[in-house]
Order: structure tokens, then C-alpha cells, then sequence
């Protein structure tokens, strides 16, 4: 899932980034999407055991002057510059000026702000306001950071992994001069939660490319699992000391990797270099995830608590994005057509629940990050998503139903009970 504003192939989430090898930029094979969809209807997930922890009353934790992570009663934690423990009740892609309808050259929202408000810092904080009453803590990836940043901690998404190898020295160069004019300037700023390497990168066969990594780049088979290892060691190694020789401060959040296509080579490798392993981790229509496995596995397998991800990665877990759509929003859906769609707001909002619960449950798990703001256009952003993944609609009215059922759930969540 690349930012909205770039290009992107078709994938399991909204925002897919295809880097390395150049044979690698190109659409998804319809053929396995109109697999993928002989499925049926929306699949409510196997059952998994939830670690039950009592967070206690009066956490406190030494204070850093920055948000770190660390153990204490049972589960992991996030903790504030000023030393609480911190759960990130997060959102994804805050800003005022979100998808242009492709269709109509439009943007939706655009509109309603500039109707709705005497300005944009009316409007910024109108949002803040209603983002607190409704729970939420943090901003998410593609969010207007720069208006935000003294109101609520946040994410920075760098999109460090250019290039069409990542053995080569542009790529290291390339980094570090992402690091040197994203990374820097925010190095001393204690509302910044941390930074996500990237989003959503191709590590083998997928629907975006039937090919291997060493396909890729030497167009033949070998060890093509031992070849993700290096080149996974190569990533991780390469980004996270360009960020760090600027920023010995704040936490590395990953890359935000899909849950349906994580190895356990990968997480390896990640946990060596990484402060939190973050996964986007939507939820699929019927039988999609076994499909999946069967296809291109072996994949790390997915439970509603995440835990196979947290044996493997010995990490904290943070979801960077999840979304749940209903029918009865007013807006197509028919894009991504691999995630269910619910009948009624209600609906939806009974699935949010039973998600973020099962995440609240699991000691691994530091926050969450609802995918997005305000709802995709009628007629499609660029790539053709059409989707109600918003809390609000383009129109900036609330979706009632599921921000209350947001504000009941956030209000249970492990540091809210830690208070």
C-alpha cells in the first residue's frame, strides 16, 4: 500500500508499492484476482486463544523525553516521552485534502472543508477535537503531519526502498539522503511516535508478480528463500542506520509488511533491525487467506491475536492498517473487490469490535491503525478505489453507528485501563 497520491498495482490492501527489480511494475494478473473472488462471503475468522492481562492501575515507567517500547505486567508497551504507558489507538491518512475522484477530477472532501470551515486551521482543529472524542490517540501513515504534529503523537512514513536493486550503492545513498531531508528535521520532536521504513514491499511471488526475488534479479532459480533472507538483511540493514545517523531517538516501526504474505524469513530478519514489526493485516473475504497460503505460501499463518507473528518476530506487533466497509454508505465498494462488505454501519461496526478486542487481548500488540479518515470517492481515486474505509463519508459527516461503537472500544483499551 503505497501513500494515495503514487502509483500502485493491485493488492490485498489499498496502498500496494512494488519496489526492486523493474520487471516487478505491473499490474496484477487479472486472472488470479477472478480467482480470488470465486470465493464467497465474508469469513468471521478462526477462533483463537486471547492472553488475558490485568493491566493494573498506576503503570509508570522511566521517562525518556521520547516514546520507547518496553515490558511490564504481563504485555508490551508503548511508553510516552513523560513516562505512561501508551496503547496507539491510531488513524490512517488525516488530512484535509484526501482523494480526488478520477472520474470527475474532483476531490469530495475538499469541497465540504472549504464549506464546512472559516479555514484550515478551523478545520484541523474541528478534527483533532473529534478525533480525541472518539478515542483516537494518533496519526497514521499519509497523514498532514506538518498541521498536526504539536496536537497528537504521530508516524512518519519514509518510503526509503527505491531503486531497481537494493545491492547496489544508489541504494544506501538513496536512503541516507531520505533520512538527511525527512528523518533530521524531526529528530528532537517528542510527539513523533517513530517511522515506518515502508509500505507493503514485494518479497516473493504474489498477485502482483509470479516471479521469485532471484528471478528478478538474475533471472534464473536458485535458493530463492535464502536469497529474501540476504536481501531482506541488506534492506533492513541499509535503511535502519541511515535513520538512525540521524535520529538516534525515536523507534523504527518496520515496514509494514501484509499479514497474508509474511515469511518467517522475513520476520527474522526484521526483528534484528526493527523496534516494533507493523503489519497491515485486512481482513479477507472467505477461504482468500487459505487460497493464498496454498498459491504462494508458506506464509506465517494469521489469527485474530496475531501470535504466530509475535513467536516468530519476539517483537511487539503494531497493525498499521485495517478497514471494514459497509453497504449502505453510498459509495460503490466494488474496489478492492477482495475484502467483504457488510450490509448496515451496524454491521460494520460489530466487525471493528471484534477485531480491535481480539488486539486488545493480545499482550504483543502496541496500537492500531484504522485505514482511513474520510471515505474514497464515488467514483474512484486514482487507482479505482471506491471503497466506505472512512469514519467519515467525502461529505464530512460522521458514520455514528461505528465512530460510537470507535469511542466505546478505545475506551477499553490497555492503557485507558492502566490509568
Amino acid at each position: 500500500m503505497v501513500g494515495p497520491a503514487r502509483s500502485v498495482v493491485v493488492a490485498c490492501g489499498p496502498r500496494s508499492r512494488l519496489p526492486g527489480p523493474a520487471a516487478w511494475r505491473r499490474g496484477a494478473s487479472v486472472l488470479a484476482a477472478a480467482v480470488l473472488l470465486l470465493v464467497g462471503a465474508p469469513s468471521t475468522g478462526a477462533a483463537d486463544p486471547v492472553a488475558t492481562t490485568a493491566a493494573g492501575a498506576g503503570l509508570r515507567f522511566r521517562a525518556t523525553g521520547f516514546f520507547r517500547v518496553a515490558t511490564a505486567r504481563g504485555r508490551w508497551w508503548l511508553v510516552t516521552p513523560d513516562g505512561r504507558p501508551f496503547y496507539a489507538s491510531g488513524i490512517d491518512h488525516v488530512t484535509a485534502s484526501p482523494d480526488v475522484d478520477r472520474t470527475t477530477n474532483r476531490c469530495p472532501y475538499c469541497e465540504a472543508v472549504a464549506t464546512g470551515y472559516a479555514d484550515l486551521d478551523a478545520w484541523t482543529s474541528a478534527t483533532v477535537d473529534r478525533l480525541r472524542s472518539w478515542g483516537f490517540n494518533t496519526l497514521g501513515a499519509w497523514s498532514d503531519v506538518d498541521r498536526f504534529a504539536a496536537s497528537m503523537p504521530y508516524t512518519v512514513l519514509l518510503d526509503m526502498a527505491g531503486g531497481d536493486d537494493w545491492f547496489a550503492p544508489a541504494f544506501a545513498e538513496r536512503a541516507a539522503a531520505v533520512a538527511a531531508s525527512a528523518v533530521a528535521p524531526r529528530r528532537d520532536d517528542p510527539n513523533l511516535v517513530g517511522w515506518y521504513l515502508d509500505s507493503e514491499l514485494r518479497w516473493g511471488p504474489d498477485w502482483r508478480a509470479d516471479e521469485t526475488l532471484l528471478d528478478g534479479y538474475l533471472a534464473h532459480r536458485g535458493d530463492p528463500d535464502g536469497f529474501v533472507r540476504a536481501v531482506a538483511r541488506r534492506y533492513f540493514r541499509v535503511t535502519t542506520a541511515a535513520v538512525r545517523r540521524q535520529d538516534p531517538n525515536h523507534l523504527i516501526l518496520g515496514s509494514k509488511m501484509i499479514t497474508q504474505l509474511t515469511t518467517e524469513t522475513l520476520l527474522r530478519e526484521a526483528r534484528k533491525y526493527v523496534d516494533v514489526v507493523t503489519l497491515d493485516d485486512y481482513r479477507l473475504r472467505a477461504n482468500l487467506d487459505a487460497q493464498i497460503q496454498q498459491t504462494w505460501g508458506p506464509f506465517v499463518p494469521r489469527t485474530p491475536t496475531l501470535s504466530e507473528f509475535f513467536r516468530v518476530a519476539r517483537r511487539p506487533l503494531m497493525v498499521t492498517e485495517y478497514s471494514f466497509r459497509a453497504a449502505d454508505a453510498g459509495v460503490p465498494n466494488s474496489w478492492p473487490p477482495i475484502f467483504p462488505v457488510f450490509a448496515t454501519q451496524a454491521a460494520r461496526a460489530d466487525a471493528y469490535a471484534a477485531y480491535v478486542e481480539a488486539l486488545h487481548g493480545a499482550p504483543w500488540v502496541v496500537g492500531d491503525f484504522w485505514f482511513e479518515y474520510v471515505d474514497e470517492p464515488a467514483g474512484g481515486r486514482f487507482d479505482g478505489e471506491d471503497s466506505n474505509f472512512g469514519v467519515v463519508s467525502t461529505g464530512d459527516v460522521p458514520w455514528q453507528t461505528l465512530v460510537d461503537r470507535m469511542t466505546a472500544v478505545h475506551a477499553a483499551a490497555p492503557d485507558r485501563l492502566a490509568e
